[in-house]
């Protein structure tokens, strides 16, 4: 028997020969019920992850292979973003994912974010492809979104507020090893006097080797210049050519602006305003 046209919601996007139909039960293909066709199997459900299915929602997702993006239930009745695709034959959910400007440093696929942090889209398969994960916590701090975009784009700010075991507070910037983990480096650039490392603190910035007796570097950088906070890139700029590259916005004591580059002093042991 023929479906009357008023049950008939549209092409089987399965078989692509029988003909979506509502039932009692819920939506099935009518090619099973034909004569000389395969028999489908393809079906949806009244209710799904607490959304009821009506003709709308079915025509939607039969003709465009999934549905918009809506508010979901899991069996423990917690709420969830997600919309209903068609995958090998039957319906399913893609949950939706937070994924972050920028790409892996280690293989170039996107990166979202997770219950421990953040990962590389191809290290959630059973058999990754990539290894790349950052934890959402390090030094007993929180790394946010926009610290970790930062970091993606290959413009890693210095950050403050870390600790170690002993309480001990301290700066770093985010910093790719050799084998693909994301660590914490406080090395900012080459120190322009003895070669050594400038490092950042919560206040300055130090050349490593102001302890060597055999060399005692003296060369050091507030990190807050005129109310101006110097980022890591205008210290790399300072150290490697001498200044930055544009005038930096700075303030008197009487909160006049005015603007002024940094660079080294002739003797290079000192910033000045240029």
């Amino acid at each position: 028997m023929e479906p009357t046209e008023s049950k008939v919601l549209g092409r089987c996007p399965v078989c692509g020969e029988g003909n979506i139909i509502r039932t009692e039960h819920g939506y099935c293909c009518d090619a099973r019920k034909q004569a000389g066709s395969k028999k489908c199997g393809f079906i949806i459900h009244n209710k799904h992850h607490g959304i009821e299915f009506d003709d709308s929602l079915v025509r939607k997702l039969i003709t465009d292979g999934s549905t918009e993006e809506m508010t979901m239930w899991n069996v423990n009745g917690q709420p969830f973003q997600a919309r209903f695709i068609i995958v090998n034959g039957k319906v399913d959910v893609e949950i939706k994912s937070h994924y972050l400007q920028g790409r892996c440093p280690v293989c170039g696929g996107r990166v979202l974010k997770t219950g421990k942090g953040y990962a590389c889209e191809n290290s959630i398969p059973q058999d990754p492809l990539c290894k790349f994960h950052v934890p959402g916590i390090l030094g007993n701090r929180k790394i946010t979104d926009s610290e970790m975009e930062d970091f993606l784009s290959g413009n890693a700010q210095v950050l403050d507020g870390f600790s170690n075991g002993d309480g001990k507070v301290f700066s770093s910037v985010l910093t790719l090893a050799d084998d693909g983990r994301v660590v914490l480096d406080s090395k900012i650039a080459v120190c322009p006097v003895c070669g050594g490392d400038i490092r950042v603190s919560p206040t300055a910035f130090n050349c490593s080797n102001y302890s060597n007796p055999d060399i005692n570097c003296k060369f050091m950088s507030w990190r807050n210049i005129a109310g101006h906070m110097i980022t890591r890139q205008e210290m790399v700029e300072i150290c490697e050519e001498g200044q930055t590259r544009e005038p930096l916005v700075m303030y008197k004591n009487n909160g006049a602006v005015f603007y002024k580059r940094l660079a080294l002093s002739e003797d290079k042991k000192k910033i000045v305003k240029v």
